[in-house]
């Protein structure tokens, strides 16, 4: 019996919207997301800026905190960064500073955040990735590095590895997802040659092997299914995972059209049994 805690990503219980939407913003309103999910079972909840830009406007983040903990919601994730290292890309610097401010207020578990795409070159990479961690290590969070396949420089666990040994950064990790494993260039086999302590969340979701439509962008935004329902082999996955000695959270990000347009309840009831069955 597995004791590792779930978390309701974002987009698991969002409603009618997926990453790149013009509206990120969840259909539903912050206290009923967590009122919901907390019954389900979930000890944990996401959130991408601008919803929590509408959480802080709405109930300001020590409310919002409140509500979280009384429904027993306790690990607290923020998302995303990326751009982070470009001091001249203001949008992408007026994001690290509302998502900073959000993880330092709500006490955030972790920062999830994306690598780059041929737009750094590698030594500078790393050393900004060392400041940003040490900048989340300053207000107790995490940095929860996401290799994407269509990322170039990190699109795999090699290369995140590299990173993470090269920075020395304690505080930084993989948000190690099943759906980018299984459609990079990464194996199931390379899940062995990460240490616990470099895993900070892991997310589990199921997909199709053959691209639905013909974009891996349009696939990850459009076809990342519950866990089960697809062609990956979630239960070697999720058994490889914690077979390395990992005690730590559990997401589920369905970025799925059908699941979307569930109402929140039956959405989250989804999402949660997706993990459960393999726990």
């Amino acid at each position: 019996m597995c004791n590792n805690k779930l978390i309701a990503s974002h987009w698991a219980i969002a409603g009618n919207h997926y990453c790149g939407d013009h509206v990120e913003v969840a259909d539903t309103d912050f206290r009923q997301r967590m009122e919901t999910i907390g019954r389900i079972g979930f000890s944990g909840a996401g959130f991408v800026e601008l919803d929590l830009l509408k959480t802080k406007e709405q109930y300001g983040y020590k409310e919002a905190k409140r509500i979280a903990e009384a429904n027993g919601i306790t690990e607290i994730e923020v998302e995303v960064l990326d751009k982070w290292w470009d001091y001249e890309n203001q949008e992408a610097q007026q994001t690290r500073k509302n998502v900073f401010e959000a993880a330092e207020q709500l006490e955030a578990r972790h920062i999830k955040v994306f690598g780059s795409d041929g737009d750094i070159e590698k030594d500078q990479f790393i050393e900004e990735f060392a400041k940003l961690c040490k900048e989340a290590e300053d207000i107790g969070t995490r940095i929860a590095m996401e290799f994407m396949p269509f990322k170039a420089d990190m699109d795999c666990i090699k290369k995140g590895l590299e990173v993470f040994r090269t920075a020395g950064m304690k505080n930084a990790g993989f948000c190690l997802d099943s759906w980018h494993t299984f459609m990079g260039p990464s194996s199931y086999d390379d899940i062995a040659l990460i240490r616990p302590e470099e895993i900070v969340t892991v997310e589990l979701e199921d997909g199709y092997s053959e691209l639905v439509s013909g974009s891996m962008w349009r696939d990850t935004c459009d076809y990342r299914l519950p866990a089960g329902e697809g062609d990956f082999d979630c239960k070697d996955f999720i058994e490889r995972v914690l077979a390395l000695g990992y005690e730590g959270t559990i997401g589920c990000e369905i970025i799925a059209i059908d699941h979307r347009q569930l109402p929140l309840k039956r959405a989250a009831a989804r999402a949660y049994a997706s993990i459960k069955q393999y726990l």
